[in-house]
Formats: C-alpha cells, sequence, structure tokens
C-alpha cells in the first residue's frame, strides 16, 4: 500500500508532497486517515490566511511568514520533539499533525503544505543534519526553522545552525537551495531507516528500504543494505540479486572482495533450500 501511495503522489503534476508523506505514514498505520488528515492542512491554512491579512491591516511587514509561524507555533504549538528526537512517530505525517511534535522535515513539511494551500511561496532546504524551509524575499531569501518555533534565521544564523548539526562542514549558500518533493520524500526515509536498523527491527528496516530503493534503484548503500537485512531474515536468494547488482554497478568498489565472497555464500545457502 505504502508503495504504490508514494508512486502515485509522485507522479502527480506536480507532485504531492503532502500525498509522498502520508504514504510514508502508511508504513506504520495503513489504515490511517489521508482525508482527514489533509482536512487538517485545510483548516490551518484558512486560519493563516486570515491571520495574514489581519497583520496586512496593521501594515506588518512579511506578513504571511509571520501568520505562517503565528498559528503553526505560537497557537498551535508545533515545534520540535526533543524529548524522544528518535521515536518513530516523529517521521509520521499523520502523528505529527496529532501531537504536534516532530523531526525537522515532518514539520517542515506541515509549513509547507499549510503554505501551499494559503499561498505563501514557500520551498524546502535540505539543509545538512536539520531541514529548513525558505522563502525567496527579492535579492534575499527568509530561512525560516520548523523544529524551533518557525524562528526566522539569517544567513548568519544558519552558519550558527551548521556549527552545531554539522560542525565538520563549511557553509555554503548552495545549501540554502530547494529540494524536491522526491528529494524531501527520500530524506524522510533515511531518517526512519536509521530509526529502525538503530532498534534492530529489520522487517520494517525492509520496508523502509524497499521505498528507498524504489526512489533510488540502483544506490549502492541501499543495495548493500537490504541485501544484509534480506540475508537475515533467510530470504538468500533475493538478497543474492542485490549483492549481484552492487558488483555489475561497481565493479571497481573497495569492498569487492567482500561481495563476491558474500554472493558465493548466499549463493550456497540458497542451494540449500532447493
Amino acid at each position: 500500500m505504502a508503495r504504490e501511495r508514494l508512486v502515485s503522489a509522485l507522479a502527480a503534476e506536480p507532485p504531492r508532497l503532502d500525498l509522498a508523506a502520508l504514504a510514508i505514514a502508511t508504513l506504520d498505520r495503513p489504515e490511517l486517515d489521508a482525508p482527514a488528515c489533509l482536512h487538517v492542512l485545510d483548516v490551518l491554512a484558512c486560519r493563516v490566511q486570515v491571520e495574514t491579512e489581519r497583520l496586512k491591516e496593521r501594515g506588518e511587514a512579511l506578513a504571511p511568514l509571520r501568520a505562517l509561524r503565528h498559528v503553526l507555533s505560537d497557537i498551535e504549538g508545533f515545534r520540535g520533539n526533543e524529548d524522544d528526537y528518535h521515536a518513530p512517530d516523529n517521521s509520521f505525517l499523520d502523528q505529527v499533525l496529532e501531537r504536534k511534535l516532530g523531526l525537522p522535515i515532518t514539520l517542515s513539511v506541515v509549513y509547507l503544505e499549510v503554505a501551499r494551500r494559503a499561498g505563501i511561496p514557500l520551498y524546502g532546504v535540505p539543509f545538512p543534519g536539520h531541514f529548513l524551509v525558505a522563502h525567496d524575499a527579492g535579492d534575499h531569501k527568509l530561512v525560516m526553522d520548523p523544529f524551533h518555533d518557525g524562528d526566522i534565521l539569517t544567513e548568519h544564523g544558519c552558519e550558527e545552525l551548521l556549527k552545531r548539526v554539522a560542525p565538520q562542514l563549511k557553509f555554503d549558500r548552495a545549501m540554502l537551495a530547494p529540494a524536491p518533493v522526491e528529494l524531501i520524500a527520500y530524506r524522510m526515509l533515511s531518517n526512519l531507516r536509521r530509526v529502525y536498523l538503530g532498534r534492530e527491527d529489520r522487517e520494517r528496516g525492509l520496508a523502509v528500504v524497499d521505498l528507498l530503493l524504489l526512489l533510488a534503484p540502483d544506490h549502492p548503500g541501499e543495495l548493500r543494505t537490504r541485501a544484509a537485512l534480506l540475508a537475515n531474515l533467510g530470504a538468500y536468494r533475493a538478497a543474492l540479486r542485490d549483492v549481484e547488482r552492487c558488483l555489475e554497478l561497481s565493479p571497481e568498489a573497495p569492498d569487492r572482495e567482500r561481495l563476491e565472497l558474500t554472493a558465493r555464500e548466499l549463493r550456497e545457502r540458497a542451494s540449500l533450500l532447493n
């Protein structure tokens, strides 16, 4: 079900971020009420539009962004789940809408989808280690951090954030480039994969990696990860196919010898199943 819904969301014109995020959420709750979630986003957007008009009447600069932040952060209380950052529910849009807690990227999805419905130009920013949203205001960008109460960041603020979340990197304005829906979905799934594999939940981890490979069919790292999960679950033939694909894609891979050894072991194990 998640796979079909994700394919449909990404095939839309333009691709639907809200539906893609809900497709990912069906990994945990196949029965989730998607129309109810979309209705919540619609209602929030209507409230943002009303607040925007109120702020415009008062002559507020950046009225749409301030209205978005006021409704979602000040009134509704959407915020980052710093107490239980790695909880799976932080990655599921339906749960984020219900609990008003989430990761930077799922909270960004809420901001993006409410803004889209309210007619506010906003786009996702795949900032290293901490997803953000941004608005082009003439010759400069206004960056918002949904995880931290929708704070508006200057370029210097983005540099300081990078020092905290990825100190090994040097800030570059290219880090603030827009992220397409496919990339946002991939990053949401990558977060979820880390959570499940960190908990040694191999079956759920495998379902997530399957979707990652739907988005990036020849990703060598994801193929290796899926091969290891499949082998652990006893699906030796399927694991062998992924290992052989890795060898085909990267004939000069540094770990080629290990991959070839793994392939031989998987063939032997598969032959015992006959």
